[in-house]
């Protein structure tokens, strides 16, 4: 969920939200909007981010707005040093004993982790 408060009486389509009403969104049912992301959303679809986005503020994993978080440059700086790193060194795949088991808890994880097979391909 994200929360938050009307500083002013505000239009949204066509619902008055009145001043300190606090708006609660389900993160979860806007990404599996299939009016966003299309018949597949409820699959396992990176290749959806290479596309051109109809709402681009429909995916929101570091916030949005004024509210956005501080740190949202850095994680994503540190994820791609830290995948280059990686992708330097080994080969992976999918575990055969990975099964797909996601599940909301602020943030979408993988129920029963993510089983990758490292093969290292330095020498």
């Amino acid at each position: 969920m994200l929360m938050r408060k009307a500083t002013k009486n505000v239009r949204l389509g066509g619902l008055n939200v009145p001043v300190d009403t606090q708006l609660y969104l389900a993160l979860t049912a806007v990404y599996h909007e299939t009016k966003i992301w299309g018949i597949d959303a409820n699959e396992f679809n990176p290749m959806r981010f290479t596309a051109v986005q109809k709402q681009l503020d429909a995916f929101v994993p570091f916030g949005l707005g004024a509210r956005i978080c501080v740190g949202q440059n850095l994680a994503m700086v540190e994820a791609k040093i830290v995948l280059a790193m990686i992708v330097r060194r080994y080969s992976f795949s999918v575990s055969p004993s990975y099964a797909h088991a996601p599940f909301q808890c602020i943030t979408l994880q993988p129920q029963h982790g993510a089983h990758i097979l490292f093969k290292n391909i330095a020498s």
